[in-house]
């Protein structure tokens, strides 16, 4: 029986890997590498293709063969171009496995910000002894807005340090023990006004864009800092440059923003009340060693011809 061609469409992926998933079926035979990329012939015979990067339309109408995607992701609606969107090709993502990486990130932006550390850098750099005092998070209010994976994780750790825990969850679940209080969006506001610290760690799909505007925004303290780790679109950035001159809001850390890379002509760069970083909340060394064992279970169900799991292209996520 002819084997099924896998092809691993992911650069950086070390060499340990791909030879750990040669051998992990004997009904495949795997690629690694973009090298044959330009050949229709070899493409016409892929059928599964793991990913960590958009299909372009003209790739996608020479895999003709293609069967199944695996994006490296939690959520794929950047990440599917319409020739993928409209085909019958069924689509993978992997649900978040850095939960660990995420919640000492959001954390660690907490303590940051709490014991006024953006405020010693730069006084620092200025070779100026000015004390202001710090903050204690316990017995502080933490507002997270998506609590799945990465949002419990953040909830756990939260507690740890004796802080109040409020989240939001767009389904109605039992509340878990390390929350306070669970609310469904309509309590948003409530979240808003109450949270020293708003976590975001919505999934990035079309449901949440912009669904923090300017009256939500408002809500805030304006001692209040914003922490987004994963829903980069969930603010126009226009009117979060706004909140933050206008100092609605105390501050701001920004992993996920709405231009990324976010290019040098953001006022985001210049705030002096805001921190920014380049998307890295979640990466993490161990990332492959807990992704690649998903892929390896979707595959061999796959190759057995079971159901894998599969999600609704349009949402770019399990519906």
């Amino acid at each position: 029986m002819e084997r099924k061609r896998v092809w691993i469409r992911i650069e950086n992926l070390p060499k340990q890997w791909v030879e750990e998933l040669r051998k992990s079926e004997s009904g495949i035979e795997v690629w690694h590498g973009k090298d044959e990329e330009s050949d229709p012939a070899w493409l016409a015979k892929v059928e599964v293709v793991f990913t960590d990067a958009p299909l372009p339309d003209a790739l996608v109408h020479t895999l003709t063969n293609l069967k199944w995607v695996q994006f490296t992701r939690g959520t794929a609606f950047e990440l599917i171009e319409p020739a993928l969107r409209d085909s019958d090709v069924g689509v993978s993502v992997i649900p978040t496995v850095d939960g660990v990486q995420f919640a000492e990130y959001g954390m660690g932006c907490v303590i940051l910000l709490a014991k006024r550390f953006p405020h010693f850098f730069h006084a620092q750099l200025e070779s100026r002894w000015d004390r202001i005092m710090p903050l204690e998070i316990s017995g502080m209010t933490l507002g997270i807005l998506g609590l799945g994976t990465i949002g419990s994780a953040i909830a756990r750790k939260a507690k740890a340090f004796d802080m109040r825990v409020l989240g939001v969850k767009r389904t109605v679940v039992p509340k878990p023990e390390f929350v306070d209080e669970l609310w469904t969006p309509q309590s948003l506001g409530d979240l808003l006004r109450q949270s020293d610290f708003f976590v975001i760690t919505l999934s990035s799909t079309p449901a949440v864009f912009g669904l923090i505007g300017l009256d939500e925004l408002r809500l805030m303290k304006k001692t209040a800092y914003l922490i987004n780790l994963t829903g980069g679109k969930v603010i126009k950035e226009e009117h979060l440059v706004r909140a933050l001159k206008e100092r609605w809001l105390a501050g701001a850390v920004l992993d996920a923003l709405p231009r990324q890379p976010l290019p040098p002509d953001s006022e985001l760069w210049n705030l002096p009340n805001v921190i920014v970083t380049p998307r890295i909340a979640g990466f993490t060394p161990k990332r492959w060693q807990r992704l690649i064992p998903v892929f390896q279970e979707n595959l061999k169900k796959f190759i057995d011809g079971q159901p894998v799991p599969l999600i609704n292209k349009a949402l770019g996520a399990i519906d």
